[in-house]
């Protein structure tokens, strides 16, 4: 195969091939604590009406439905605090002293604020304006949630006021698809640690800390990692053994050159993988092979650090998602302004080149990334351009779960 012409696929096909070769993965029971930003393995509902009882919105007075005289004056007969279970009955003509959260009263009418108030002795009077039914102060059960109500859809991660509501029904734990397992290596024999004496001809790994932080900003485990020197065998041997530890997703960087430098397909074959495609038509990426080394999902990257982010985040990471029972898996795309000219030195292969989105005036502004400023976006220009120009409206890939804009 080497030795054959590889033919190219375009990045759409290639994110839908990947995605058909998810399988959602196991459940477990998770400490709802620890479940923000996590999918659910099956739908979370309501346990019981939130709130779950007729409750004060005020510190002030419950006072009766019932009352004579006309001059709204009530007998203050007992007081109910934030936990008081008990459960009293207006009278007519009387009210119930009430802090915010507790209990209301059966037969009350509203929940007066006590700064609306006039107290004398054990009586409490108010004015006929602040007893129309849109004041009673009253949060009534069930007007948040009803028993049986979907809190989290299926696909969807437990946001901040989900957790919130689910905790607010009961729930302290929930079942959630388990996180993936991947592991990875580095392919070359020129890589060192940074703990070591680095020599000429040497170089420190960067590929090696980025996957770590990339595949744990994620939401996945890394299982097993390592560096493997430009060797078939010992990168089908890696390969072999990462497979066998369980490894959802396994991913290699670098030995994806031409000729004698493409090392891993082959061994990724000898080691019993299946290519499901091995070139991509996209720069930078176009040396990426994707295939199934067991149950496993495979992707050997390029080596340059910047190929590995881009195809973490337009390959990777939607696997990483799919693997969870995620709907949207793809990178969300918006449309963005130019703020500067994009130059590219040839035409031939689409591009996706690292920017940064920002907003002002009411409008998606982009512009290229620079090495150390950081990026929060992917641009994309055609085949057929050599340059976009400031002004141009273009399409942009966002990069991991940044605010939604539509």
């Amino acid at each position: 195969m080497k030795n054959e012409k590889k033919q190219s696929i375009d990045l759409e096909t290639a994110q839908s091939l990947i995605l058909k070769k998810c399988r959602v993965l196991s459940a477990e029971k998770v400490n709802l604590s620890k479940s923000l930003k996590r999918f659910p393995a099956a739908l979370l509902v309501a346990l019981e009406s939130l709130p779950g009882y007729d409750q004060s919105l005020r510190d002030g007075y419950a006072i009766s439905r019932e009352q004579q005289g006309g001059k709204n004056c009530y007998e203050i007969i007992d007081e109910v605090a934030a936990g008081d279970t008990r459960k009293l009955l207006l009278g007519e003509n009387q009210a119930i002293r009430i802090m915010t959260g507790g209990l209301i009263p059966e037969n009350a009418l509203a929940v007066v604020p006590r700064e609306l108030c006039s107290v004398n002795g054990e009586t409490v009077s108010v004015k006929t304006v602040f007893l129309e039914p849109q004041r009673d102060f009253i949060h009534r059960k069930g007007c948040e949630l009803a028993e049986g109500e979907v809190i989290v859809p299926e696909g969807s991660a437990i946001e901040v006021e989900q957790l919130i509501l689910l905790a607010g029904v009961g729930y302290d734990s929930v079942p959630l698809v388990r996180k993936p397992r991947i592991s990875f290596f580095c392919t070359g024999s020129e890589l060192i640690s940074g703990g070591e004496e680095k020599l000429a001809g040497e170089k420190y790994s960067a590929n090696s800390h980025l996957l770590h932080g990339l595949i744990e900003h994620a939401g996945a485990k890394v299982q097993v990692q390592g560096t493997v020197k430009d060797d078939p065998e010992a990168v089908m041997e890696a390969l072999i053994a990462m497979n066998e530890s369980g490894s959802d997703i396994i991913v290699s960087t670098g030995g994806m050159g031409p000729g004698k430098f493409d090392l891993v397909e082959d061994a990724f074959l000898r080691a019993g993988g299946r290519v499901i495609y091995h070139s991509l038509h996209l720069r930078p990426g176009k040396s990426t092979l994707f295939g199934m080394l067991g149950r496993s999902l495979f992707f050997g990257m390029p080596g340059p650090p910047p190929a590995v982010h881009l195809l973490f985040n337009e390959l990777i990471r939607p696997a990483i998602l799919a693997l969870q029972g995620a709907k949207n898996c793809r990178p969300r795309e918006v449309e963005a302004y130019l703020t500067e000219n994009l130059y590219f030195p040839k035409r031939g292969l689409p591009r996706l080149k690292s920017g940064f989105l920002s907003f002002a005036e009411g409008r998606c502004l982009v512009r290229p990334s620079t090495t150390i400023g950081g990026s929060n976006c992917y641009i994309y220009c055609s085949e057929s351009a050599r340059e976009l120009k400031s002004g141009e409206r273009v399409t942009v890939h966002m990069i991991d779960s940044l605010p939604c804009i539509d």
